[in-house]
């Protein structure tokens, strides 16, 4: 049986990634909109790996202040969707470790997790359909809502990360993933993957977050179409997967009569597989402009109730 291992192979890290930002503005391109200095400025240190996913000092100097401004907003709404994780694993962003607080409606409570040092308070209020006790299994299933974001806002900050890691050749052969990234709305051709995929470990825990970009050893293979890029975003004890748009080299190979398969990440090989008993995968379609919520439902372990 093929695994993913069969089709793709490890092309970059960000763990590999040694250059860091330089103040002097020089000979510095952005490749997000190709203007150069001096025309844009460079000042603001970019990082490669939004803190919104925990500290790190993956910096770049292809990204100018104005394009690194415009970024903000689609962080803004990621930092939502990835809140009640950054809370509950205890992950310090930029501003500290975030209090989630659930959404709402008129009139009822919100569940609401705070973290103080390495504990964290988990308050329900008169929530009763957010939590379930089995104190035979010992474990705690929380339903997380999440506060409303723009799903498109994820998918640009996941694409930009998987273009910050393709080296400049590559980006220069495929010079339309800009302007998936600058366009208004979603450009729904054919050329995107909306869906990216979610993956709690269950036994792993990072301390640093990583992006792992992944190519397609073969880009065509017995009539089946294979996307050439794919990122692993990973912090803490989750992961994102994400599919980079179709390249220039898919488009050259593609026939309407061939199948496109987008082959999952086996997250098992990055846990402890003897103390698994399933694999959850949770899916997140990104084309929506309009603000949605949803709801996460995450099991806890406990030794015992307080």
């Amino acid at each position: 049986m093929k695994s993913f291992f069969d089709f793709y192979e490890l092309h970059q890290s960000s763990n590999d990634i040694k250059q860091r930002f330089v103040k002097d503005p020089s000979n510095k391109i952005c490749r997000f909109c190709l203007s150069s200095y001096p025309d844009v400025s460079f000042k603001t240190v970019p990082h490669i790996i939004p803190e919104l996913f925990g500290r790190n000092n993956i910096t770049s100097n292809f990204e100018c202040d104005k394009c690194n401004q415009r970024f903000q907003k689609f962080e803004s709404d990621t930092s939502t969707m990835v809140q009640h994780y950054l809370s509950l694993l205890n992950i310090k962003t930029k501003k500290g470790v975030p209090d989630f607080q659930s959404l709402k409606k008129q009139g009822d409570h919100s569940t609401t997790l705070k973290s103080q040092g390495n504990s964290r308070n988990l308050y329900f209020g008169t929530n009763l359909g957010d939590f379930d006790f089995n104190d035979e299994r010992k474990t705690l299933t929380v339903n997380f809502r999440t506060r409303r974001f723009r799903p498109f806002s994820i998918y640009k900050i996941f694409l930009k990360i998987g273009i910050s890691l393709l080296t400049e050749e590559e980006l220069k052969i495929n010079n339309h993933y800009p302007d998936f990234l600058n366009s208004e709305e979603p450009i729904n051709d054919g050329r995107q993957v909306w869906t990216a995929y979610r993956y709690m470990l269950k036994t792993k825990y990072h301390l640093i977050p990583t992006v792992n970009l992944y190519k397609a050893k073969a880009t065509l293979k017995d009539g089946i179409e294979f996307p050439e890029y794919m990122i692993l975003v990973n912090f803490a004890s989750i992961i994102f997967q994400f599919f980079l748009p179709i390249s220039k080299k898919n488009m050259e190979e593609h026939k309407i009569q061939n199948e496109r398969r987008l082959e999952l990440f086996p997250s098992f090989v990055l846990d402890d597989v003897t103390r698994l008993k399933s694999i959850e995968i949770f899916n997140l379609h990104l084309n929506e402009t309009g603000k949605v919520s949803f709801t996460d439902k995450i099991v806890l372990q406990f030794h015992e109730r307080v």
